[in-house]
């Protein structure tokens, strides 16, 4: 609470009078996304005591809503940042604030990179572990092809 203190005042100092975006306004927008993952963390405390068996599905719904927000306000941030009317870097006051703003496009944009590979690959990853532990069960001396879905498919139907 005390850092998200000391960045507002920081972004309420460099941007006076502005520059052609409204960059003060995205920066605290950032700020209050990235600091409500703490109280995401908070809610799960309650959510733990009260209904434990939740947990897995808050746990879920609180990642998609923190991160997919982030997300979208990195591509407002994106569209923002290279657009015509950024002139942000013209003015003393703002350049700085101008520049965090890359920083922090740079490091979303890698994080949002980092997500879609794992998101990309964990099918990949499944269907290849799958595969090894199968050809182990052959190797070892097991069927090629499981019994169970032989017996149910002879099974009649009723």
């Amino acid at each position: 609470m005390i850092v998200s203190c000391g960045l507002i005042l920081i972004i309420k100092h460099y941007d006076p009078k502005g520059c052609g975006i409204p960059l003060r306004e995205w920066l605290l927008g950032f700020f209050v996304l990235y600091f409500s993952r703490s109280t995401f963390q908070m809610v799960k405390i309650w959510v733990v005591r009260n209904y434990p068996r939740y947990k897995f599905y808050y746990d879920v719904s609180a990642f998609i809503l923190a991160n997919g927000s982030m997300a979208v306000w990195l591509f407002y941030g994106y569209d923002m940042f290279y657009s015509d009317q950024n002139n942000c870097d013209n003015f003393d006051s703002t350049a700085f604030l101008n520049s965090l703003m890359f920083v922090i496009l740079f490091i979303g944009y890698f994080l949002c990179f980092v997500y879609l590979m794992i998101l990309f690959t964990l099918p990949c990853l499944y269907m290849a572990i799958r595969e090894q532990a199968e050809s182990n069960r052959v190797a070892s001396g097991g069927v090629v092809q499981a019994q169970v879905p032989m017996i149910l498919s002879s099974l009649a139907r009723t």
